[in-house]
Protein backbone atom coordinates (compact mmCIF):
# COMPACT_ATOMS: atom_id res chain seq x y z
CA UNK A 1 0.00 0.00 0.00
CA UNK A 2 2.81 2.40 0.07
CA UNK A 3 2.80 5.10 -2.67
CA UNK A 4 5.40 7.44 -3.64
CA UNK A 5 4.84 10.98 -2.16
CA UNK A 6 5.47 12.42 -6.47
CA UNK A 7 2.79 10.13 -7.46
CA UNK A 8 0.50 11.44 -4.67
CA UNK A 9 1.83 14.65 -5.29
CA UNK A 10 0.78 14.80 -9.04
CA UNK A 11 -2.50 12.93 -8.60
CA UNK A 12 -3.78 15.39 -6.00
CA UNK A 13 -2.14 18.55 -6.81
CA UNK A 14 -0.56 19.02 -3.18
CA UNK A 15 1.40 17.62 -0.69
CA UNK A 16 0.52 15.79 2.14
CA UNK A 17 2.45 15.36 5.45
CA UNK A 18 5.64 13.29 5.25
CA UNK A 19 4.74 11.58 8.62
CA UNK A 20 4.96 7.86 9.20
CA UNK A 21 1.69 8.40 10.59
CA UNK A 22 0.04 10.12 7.64
CA UNK A 23 1.62 7.74 5.50
CA UNK A 24 0.36 4.96 7.65
CA UNK A 25 -2.96 6.46 7.18
CA UNK A 26 -2.48 6.22 3.19
CA UNK A 27 -1.42 2.76 3.43
CA UNK A 28 -4.74 2.21 5.35
CA UNK A 29 -7.18 3.74 2.65
CA UNK A 30 -5.02 1.90 0.23
CA UNK A 31 -6.11 -1.30 1.10
CA UNK A 32 -9.60 -0.20 2.17
CA UNK A 33 -9.84 0.87 -1.89
CA UNK A 34 -8.18 -2.60 -3.14
CA UNK A 35 -10.82 -4.71 -1.74
CA UNK A 36 -14.11 -2.33 -2.09
CA UNK A 37 -16.52 -3.04 -5.14
CA UNK A 38 -17.49 -0.24 -4.89
CA UNK A 39 -16.52 3.50 -2.81
CA UNK A 40 -18.63 6.22 -1.13
CA UNK A 41 -17.17 9.53 -0.18
CA UNK A 42 -18.33 12.62 2.17
CA UNK A 43 -16.54 15.53 1.18
CA UNK A 44 -15.94 18.01 -0.92
CA UNK A 45 -15.65 18.02 -4.87
CA UNK A 46 -12.61 20.72 -5.28
CA UNK A 47 -12.57 22.48 -8.53
CA UNK A 48 -9.31 20.05 -9.96
CA UNK A 49 -12.27 17.48 -9.36
CA UNK A 50 -10.45 15.83 -6.69
CA UNK A 51 -11.55 15.27 -3.23
CA UNK A 52 -10.39 17.76 -0.36
CA UNK A 53 -8.13 15.82 2.60
CA UNK A 54 -6.62 12.72 2.82
CA UNK A 55 -10.20 11.66 1.77
CA UNK A 56 -9.73 12.42 -1.63
CA UNK A 57 -6.60 9.46 -1.63
CA UNK A 58 -9.72 7.00 -1.96
CA UNK A 59 -11.58 8.82 -4.51
CA UNK A 60 -8.51 8.58 -6.59
CA UNK A 61 -7.11 5.34 -6.10
CA UNK A 62 -11.23 4.76 -6.48
CA UNK A 63 -10.97 6.46 -9.73
CA UNK A 64 -7.72 4.74 -10.80
CA UNK A 65 -8.97 1.26 -10.30
CA UNK A 66 -12.06 2.13 -11.92
CA UNK A 67 -13.93 1.12 -9.30
CA UNK A 68 -17.76 2.67 -8.81
CA UNK A 69 -17.46 5.93 -6.82
CA UNK A 70 -19.57 8.03 -5.70
CA UNK A 71 -19.38 11.22 -3.47
CA UNK A 72 -21.53 13.17 -1.45
CA UNK A 73 -20.68 16.87 -1.82
CA UNK A 74 -21.41 18.56 2.06
CA UNK A 75 -21.41 22.15 0.46
CA UNK A 76 -23.15 21.44 -2.15
CA UNK A 77 -25.39 19.03 -0.46
CA UNK A 78 -25.80 16.37 -3.76
CA UNK A 79 -24.36 13.26 -4.38
CA UNK A 80 -21.96 12.91 -7.39
CA UNK A 81 -20.73 10.03 -9.42
CA UNK A 82 -17.63 9.32 -11.61
CA UNK A 83 -18.32 8.61 -15.37
CA UNK A 84 -16.41 9.10 -18.59
CA UNK A 85 -13.36 11.05 -16.33
CA UNK A 86 -15.92 13.58 -14.94
CA UNK A 87 -18.14 14.44 -11.68
CA UNK A 88 -21.96 14.63 -12.67
CA UNK A 89 -24.89 14.83 -10.94
CA UNK A 90 -26.50 11.34 -9.47
CA UNK A 91 -29.82 10.56 -7.85
CA UNK A 92 -28.76 8.90 -4.21
CA UNK A 93 -26.84 5.73 -4.26
CA UNK A 94 -27.69 2.76 -3.44
CA UNK A 95 -24.62 -0.19 -1.52
CA UNK A 96 -24.69 -2.98 -4.13
CA UNK A 97 -22.01 -5.05 -3.45
CA UNK A 98 -21.16 -6.76 -0.08
CA UNK A 99 -17.92 -5.27 0.00
CA UNK A 100 -17.95 -1.49 0.23
CA UNK A 101 -15.73 1.16 1.35
CA UNK A 102 -17.13 4.27 3.43
CA UNK A 103 -15.04 6.89 4.27
CA UNK A 104 -15.08 10.57 5.00
CA UNK A 105 -14.13 14.39 6.20
CA UNK A 106 -13.34 14.24 9.77
CA UNK A 107 -15.63 17.60 9.72
CA UNK A 108 -18.80 15.60 9.03
CA UNK A 109 -21.73 18.11 8.84
CA UNK A 110 -25.71 17.51 9.59
CA UNK A 111 -26.13 17.10 5.93
CA UNK A 112 -23.12 14.96 5.40
CA UNK A 113 -24.19 13.02 8.27
CA UNK A 114 -28.18 12.52 7.27
CA UNK A 115 -26.10 11.19 3.63
CA UNK A 116 -24.73 8.68 5.26
CA UNK A 117 -27.64 7.67 7.33
CA UNK A 118 -30.33 8.25 4.22
CA UNK A 119 -27.37 5.86 2.20
CA UNK A 120 -27.77 3.12 4.65
CA UNK A 121 -31.68 2.94 4.93
CA UNK A 122 -32.00 2.94 0.81
CA UNK A 123 -29.35 -0.13 1.05
CA UNK A 124 -30.31 -2.08 3.93
CA UNK A 125 -33.63 -0.92 5.29
CA UNK A 126 -34.64 1.83 8.56
CA UNK A 127 -32.35 1.25 11.22
CA UNK A 128 -33.89 -0.80 14.41
CA UNK A 129 -35.36 1.52 16.68
CA UNK A 130 -34.24 0.73 20.83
Amino acid sequence: GHVSDVYIKAKMHRTYPATPLFKKILQSIWHQVNTAGEVFVVGTILPDATVRGGTGWAAELAKHWKKPLWVFDQEQRRWCVWRNGAWADTPPPCITRSRFTGTGTRFLNEHGRAAVLDLFERSFGPAPRP
